[in-house]
Parts: structure tokens; sequence; C-alpha cells
């Protein structure tokens, strides 16, 4: 085994001895003002700078949709035509069944009888009431059974695609946000991605689900009404359609600015949900210093863009339904009294049936145009919240653990080399953390890098893990520039421990073989001894499925950082890293874990430390 080990709290290296090994580099260098002068400038760049927030096309939803998916929304959108045509369909029944009312009370009238009641309606001439009474209910039962079915048969195949879809969508941006380069999460409000794996894609969910066949259903119940209507008076339909262009043209209008403010309104609730996952984070903190206040200064900032864009948005959604609910009200005036004349002056051609069919198909198609227009701002809403979603899984990744391209050597002897080494980072790039760095680690050695915070040491390090790239210059591995090698095969041989390790809210058992996936238990129990974690981890009830907590809250900063080696240790790293791993600790604690890091040095074991 080959290891290297950086670790930055090495005191027994002297400052001679750094400098004559050439760690003292003069391409460590930092700039405290000159950074926080930097950022100021970046954060006002990338504010004047914003993109406007954008929508995906809505056919672009359901990029995600398999060959299943599509065949339920397919069978789903049937039905919901089918389903749109029942009341149109009731109305023609409504209105035959006036005229046979009428035609029965005409004739009631040609007998001079007066007193006509159910007992004598079958005997009128002409019609027989009772009968035909009888076929238009069962007319009416048989289009509410078929309603009943063709509805659940919508909403369910809808349901089902859209919550296999979503389901799919979060599967893919999780991963997507996984394997994203660290420059990106560097300019990136982790507040924000959770927002989006929850919010943004149940939005995404209802905007795809029965949403969409509701509509359909509603837009098929329109042109059905409409088609019926001219069948049976083209004259009064076209009176009646007479404002629909102003029906469609405000619906247009207010679909567009919805799909825009909702866009807006879910970025400005995102960065003000970051920033009270930021707070509640570090409550104990806000707590001690009584920062309560200017926390909510903060929250209260952040919404306030979130309130003005929700204000414009609520102000657009009443004024074009109140502009739409005028026009249909206004058509019904005028279809009354359109009809009234057309009944008085084309008799052959207008009943009271025709009249009422025509009258209430439109305005039940008029109706649904206007039912269905709420159900567009779910899609609206969908199409501003996939925007980003669907950018950030799309996005090209510049480094992709994910990757399968890359060198895998089948032998690794651990030598490492830094040549002429420049780099900034992506978010700072005016800042120049590192500026020519030569230096080449023999297999087998211990070193360490000292300096002043904020020189490069840590720098260097994620650069070896290839969390970045460099500016200029290469990292080398055995020769091999690491940039050609495959990103996930460096990187599993490579062991890790952080000044503040990161342990799961699960147990000791697990925190370890997050090192390696196939590990057994035994080598588990070995890690922890190698680490000097094994005695206090036996004295606990539990022992190895002991639950550590949120974040390591039931572990002593010592026994997270022992964790923390032994999952290193887990995978049997040709390369090991430790950065700054003792310097949090006390001293009692920092013997241990000291001793814990003495113990796994060998012959064979690159021991790269940095203070």
């Amino acid at each position: 085994m080959k290891d290297h080990f950086v670790n930055p709290t090495e005191k027994d290296l002297s400052d001679a001895e750094s400098a004559s090994k050439g760690y003292d580099n003069p391409s460590f260098q930092h700039d405290e003002d000159l950074e926080q002068s930097d950022q100021l400038k970046t954060k006002k760049k990338t504010k004047e700078n914003k993109p406007e927030k954008k929508v995906v096309g809505v056919f672009e939803l359901f990029r995600y949709a398999d060959w299943l998916d599509i065949l339920l929304m397919v069978v789903g959108l049937i039905a919901a035509a089918a389903n749109g045509t029942g009341l149109p369909l009731m109305i023609i029944v409504f209105g035959d069944m006036t005229n046979s009312f009428v035609l029965s009370g005409v004739n009631s009238n040609a007998s001079k009888d007066t007193s006509v009641n159910s007992s004598i309606c079958p005997s009128i001439p002409g019609i027989d009431i009772e009968a035909e009474m009888t076929k238009f209910a069962y007319y009416y039962v048989g289009i509410g059974f078929a309603v009943l079915i063709l509805s659940m048969i919508q909403v369910w195949t809808f349901l089902v695609a859209a919550t296999r879809q979503s389901a799919r969508i979060r599967q893919k941006f999780f991963f997507a946000v996984l394997h994203q380069e660290m420059a990106w999460f560097d300019s990136t409000q982790i507040g924000t991605l959770n927002t989006r794996l929850t919010d943004d894609i149940n939005t995404i969910h209802e905007g795809i689900g029965d949403k969409i066949c509701i509509f359909v259903q509603f837009f098929a119940t329109f042109l059905a009404g409409i088609i019926i209507g001219f069948i049976h008076g083209w004259k009064l339909t076209l009176v009646i359609l007479s404002v629909s262009p102003l029906l469609a043209a405000s619906a247009a209008v207010w679909s567009t600015l919805l799909a825009s403010l909702t866009a807006k309104e879910l970025s400005a609730y995102a960065k003000a949900g970051a920033v009270a996952e930021e707070i509640l984070t570090a409550i104990r903190t806000v707590v001690a210093f009584n920062g309560q206040q200017k926390a909510l200064a903060k929250y209260d900032a952040n919404l306030e863009l979130a309130r003005s864009v929700g204000v414009k948005k609520s102000i657009t959604t009443n004024v074009s339904l109140g502009v739409s609910q005028f026009l249909i009200f206004g058509s019904y005036a005028l279809a009354f009294w359109y009809g009234t004349k057309l009944t008085a002056e084309e008799k052959e051609n207008y009943d009271i049936g025709h009249v009422l069919i025509v009258f209430f198909s439109v305005l039940v198609g008029a109706f649904s145009l206007g039912q269905a227009a709420p159900n567009l701002e779910s899609v609206s809403n969908a199409r501003g919240a996939a925007y980003e979603v669907y950018r950030i899984i799309n996005k090209k990744r510049l480094i992709d653990s994910s990757s399968k391209e890359g060198y895998k050597p089948d032998k690794l002897i651990g030598e490492i080399e830094f040549r002429n080494i420049h780099f900034s980072y992506p978010s700072r790039p005016d800042v120049k953390i590192l500026k020519g760095l030569n230096l080449k680690v023999q297999t087998g050695k211990t070193i360490a890098l000292v300096g002043a915070s904020g020189c490069g040491k840590s720098t260097s390090v994620q650069l070896l893990q290839r969390f970045y790239d460099p500016d200029q210059g290469e990292v080398t591995l055995d020769g091999q520039d690491i940039r050609a090698l495959n990103v996930k095969w460096l990187r599993e041989n490579i062991g890790i421990v952080s000044q503040e390790p990161v342990l799961f809210a699960t147990t000791i058992a697990e925190n370890i073989r997050y090192g390696r996936e196939d590990i057994s238990d035994a080598e588990i129990e070995k890690a922890a001894k190698e680490a000097n974690a094994f005695d206090f981890i036996s004295r606990l009830p539990d022992k190895f499925n002991t639950m550590v907590g949120e974040r390591g809250a039931q572990l002593s900063g010592g026994q997270k950082q022992r964790i923390a080696i032994a999952r290193a240790l887990a995978r049997n790293p040709k390369i090991l890293l430790l950065d700054e791993a003792t310097s949090a600790l006390d001293t009692q604690s920092e013997s241990i874990v000291q001793a814990a890091l003495d113990k796994t040095r060998h012959e064979d074991l690159d021991y790269f430390q940095e203070e």
C-alpha cells in the first residue's frame, strides 16, 4: 500500500525543516484585504449580471417521461376529452326534453283540456310523455355513468404518470447535484438546492399531474359546446362567440405574466429558505450572541422581494379573472336578447329547445373555458420551477466523478508532484492562491505543509483530490497528469480526514462503511482499532450500532475524529490526506488522535500533513 498523508498539525516540523524541504514556498501567498475586496466585487457583479428567470416549454416538462408514462397520459387525455363531451351531450338531451314538454303543452291546448295532469298525459294526442321522460332518464343515467368511469380513468392515469416522472426527476436532480464539481458549490447556495429538491419538484408534479387532464376536459367541453351550438343555431352561436377573442387574449396575457412572476417568486423564496436554513443550523451561536433580531431582519429582507412579486402575481391573477368573468356574463345578456328575437322571427329554425341547446351549450363552453384557465396556473408554475431544476440536471460537469472516462492504472506507486501550479478559485478569479508551486512527494514519506492561514495548504490538498483543476501547471501521480485519470478511481485511492469531521446521523458502523461500501464487519473493527477508536466504541451500550446523532452530536470531538480516521482507513487508501486533523481538539483528545495517526504510519504509507 502506497499512501500519502497530509495534515496541518505537525507541530514538530520546524520552519528550518520546512524551508529546507521547499515547503516554505513563495507561491503560498495570502492577502486578506484583497480577498475581501474581491468578494465584494464578485457579489456586486453577480447582482448586476443576474440573468432573468426563464421557463421551459410545455412539452419540455415531460422530457423525463418513459413509454409507460406517455401511454398513461395518452389514455388519460382520451378519457378527459370524452369526459368533457358529457355535459354538452346532456344539454342536447335537456333541449329535446324541453321540446317534448312544450309539445305536450301545445297538444293539450289544442285539445282544449286545461286540466292536464300526470294521469291523462299518456293520452295526449301525438306524444307519449311518460315514455319520452323514461327515455331521457336513461340517457341521463348513461351519460352520468360514463362520466364517472372516464373521470376515474383520467385522474388515475395522470397521477400515476406524474408520480413516476417526479420521482425520476428527484433522482436525476440529486444525482446531478452530488456529482457537480466543487467550484459549482462555491457559487451556489445550498439552501436553494433543498428548496428545488422539495418545493420546486412538487410544483412540477402538480403541473404535470391531473391539472392537465382537467384542463383538457374543460377544453373539450368548450369545443363540444361550440360545435353543438353551430349545429343547432349558428347565428345565435356567432353572436355569443363575438366576445371569445377578448376572452382568449386575456387568458394568453395572464398565462404569460403568471409564468414569469412565478419563476421570480420561487427564486425569492428559495433564497429566503437558504437564509433560514443557515440560521437554524447555527441556532446555538445565534442565541448565544442574542442575534435573533438580526437573524429575523435578514430573513425578512429576503422575504420582501418574494412578497413584492407575490403581490404583483395576485393582482395580475385577480384582474385577469375579473375581466374574464365580466366578458362571460356580458355574453349571457347578449344571448338572451338575441335568442328571444330569433325565436320570434325565425320560428321554423329556432324553437325553445334549439335556443336552450345553443344558449346552454355555448354558455357551458364559455364557463368551461374560464374554468380551464386556472389549471393553466399549475402548468405555468411548473414551467417556471422546471427551468432551474432541468438546468442543473443538464449542466455539463467539468469534473465528473460519475464518468467512466479516464485512465485506471493497474498499480499505484504513490509518487506525487506539483509542477508550476497557478491557481485561483473560480468564485474569486482575481485572487491568486498559488503562484508557481513546485513540490515533489516520494512514496512512503511523511510530508507536512506549514504556513499561515490562507496560504494555500488546503487548496493543495483539494487539487490533489481533483476538486478543482489548476489554472496553469499540472499535478501528477506516478508521472501521470491526474486530469487524465478516472476521477472516481483517483478518489477511491485517497483517504481524507479534515479538521472538523462530518459524521452522518446513523450508526458508527455505517459511518465507517462510507469509506468503502463492500467492507465487512471484521474490517470495520480492524479500521477502528487502527484509529484507536475500538476501545471507546466497545464501551458504548450498542457498540458499533450506536447512533451518533445529528452530525455526530452524541460523540466528543476526539471520538468523532477517530471515527473519521477509521473511515479513511477503511478503504485502505493509497494516499492519505490530513487537513488539520487535530487542530480543533483539546490536549488530551489531540494526543489520542495523534497516536492513532502515528499508528497508521508504515514504510509503504506516504503521510501528507499540513499545518
